[in-house]
C-alpha cells in the first residue's frame, strides 16, 4: 500500500503546531505573511545580488546571504562579539 501524496506535508504540518499559533502571534503584534515579511527578499536579497555589474561565486552567496540577514535583523554587533569570543577560545 502506498502513502498518500499529502503525507509528508502533515507530518510537517503535525510537527510544527506550536508555529501554527496565528491568534496568539496576532495578540503579540508579530507579523504573520504580511507584507514587509512577505517582500524582504528585495530588501535582503536581491538587493545585493543584483547590484548593476555584481556577479557571484555559488559558494560565497550563502555566506553573504547570512550577513544581510544578520543586518537586517539588527543582530550585526551581537554577531561579531560572538564571533570573536568564538575565534579566541
Amino acid at each position: 500500500m502506498t502513502k498518500p501524496r499529502y503525507a509528508p506535508c502533515r507530518r510537517y504540518l503535525s510537527n510544527r503546531t506550536d508555529q501554527l499559533d496565528y491568534q496568539g502571534a496576532i495578540e503579540k503584534g508579530l507579523p504573520i505573511g504580511s507584507g514587509e515579511i512577505e517582500s524582504a527578499h528585495r530588501y535582503v536579497i536581491q538587493k545585493r545580488l543584483k547590484l548593476p555589474g555584481a556577479w557571484w561565486k555559488a559558494a560565497n552567496v550563502e555566506p553573504m546571504l547570512r550577513l544581510r540577514v544578520v543586518r537586517a535583523n539588527d543582530d550585526w554587533d551581537k554577531y561579531w562579539q560572538n564571533r570573536n569570543i568564538a575565534v579566541a577560545a
